[in-house]
């Protein structure tokens, strides 16, 4: 069994990583992690699916396609938003663009054990 903290570790081991949180379609937190604590995982996640549901209403509208993922830049930092089926997403907050390249291949190669993690594989 995969221990989900432990794969959301590995996020926070990148460089300028802040936040690692797994949340349900539903908005509902079901796990995360923080570097310093400051950030409010459960608003975060909750935040994000709606991001997400925009974003795919827009990728049907324009004729594109499912979304694969979404990345919002802010002053201080980034925000990506990588959906994992159909019942769950990966949302993760950077402090600048330098590893974005490294989140998103991390997302990718840890999509099918946190999916196993959550029985839903």
């Amino acid at each position: 069994m995969v221990d989900l903290k432990q794969t959301l570790s590995r996020f926070l081991a990148i460089p300028g990583v802040r936040l690692a949180i797994l949340v349900g379609r539903d908005g509902l937190l079901i796990e995360g992690m923080t570097r310093d604590g400051k950030d409010n995982m459960e608003a975060v996640g909750a935040i994000m699916t709606t991001a997400l549901s925009t974003a795919e209403a827009l990728g049907q509208e324009i004729s594109r396609g499912g979304v694969v993922g979404v990345v919002m830049e802010y002053e201080q930092g980034l925000v990506s938003i990588d959906p994992l089926g159909d019942f769950a997403l990966m949302v993760t907050l950077f402090d600048n663009a330098s590893n974005l390249g490294r989140v998103r291949h991390l997302v990718r190669t840890s999509r099918n054990e946190v999916l196993e993690a959550l029985d839903i594989a």
